[in-house]
């Protein structure tokens, strides 16, 4: 099943969106958008919390 993060579910005013079948890598990609973007470290647990169905 495709899972979905939205950067402004995390309260950010941003566009973007990452889809995958793997939340691991979900989060991985969230986390780094997050750094590189935003400059913000989040944890894992936090990002997970994230994840909804695409």
């Amino acid at each position: 099943m495709v899972h979905q993060i939205v950067c402004e579910d995390a309260g950010m005013d941003c566009s973007f969106v990452v889809k995958s079948e793997s939340d691991d890598e979900l989060v991985e990609m969230a986390k780094r958008h997050g750094e590189r973007r935003h400059g913000v470290e989040m944890d894992e647990n936090d990002v997970r919390d994230l994840i909804k169905p695409a």
